[in-house]
């Protein structure tokens, strides 16, 4: 990062003091807050079903165990860029999440959010799995 950049974020200037213990700020990408809120397993499971047709349900239980361990408040991947059930990028897909009222990360960490973010996400593929797709999951 330059050392510009880097200042414009903070808003600062070459003279600006930066004393031990400040915190800056490296990225405009904005701060995941985990909620406190706790979802039972099956209260997760019975969002995606209700959120998912039928016919894919079973993949997308399948997934979301898989890459959320059906945890709602996970973020992951590499500096944090997936979140929630569905392991979904933000800084990737965020151009069109706004076309589903999701103008923030900390949204995906709503379940009910995820799974419809995932099955727009899903649709946008042309009902393909190759999202979430591995060496050894391939429907």
């Amino acid at each position: 990062m330059s050392l510009k950049r880097l200042l414009a974020l903070n808003g600062a200037k070459t003279s600006t003091m930066i004393l031990v213990g400040a915190q800056i700020c490296t990225s405009d990408e904005p701060v995941i807050v985990i909620p406190d809120t706790t979802y039972k397993r099956k209260d997760v499971v019975a969002i995606i079903r209700e959120v998912w047709p039928d016919e894919y349900e079973e993949n997308a239980l399948f997934v979301a165990q898989r890459e959320s361990k059906l945890n709602p408040n996970v973020v992951g991947g590499s500096n944090d860029c997936c979140v929630g059930l569905f392991q979904i990028s933000y800084s990737v897909h965020r151009s069109w999440l706004t076309n589903i009222g999701v103008t923030e990360p900390s949204q995906l960490l709503d379940p009910r959010v995820n799974a419809q973010a995932a099955l727009a996400l899903f649709k946008r593929n042309g009902n393909s799995w190759k999202p979430w797709w591995t060496k050894s999951w391939r429907p």
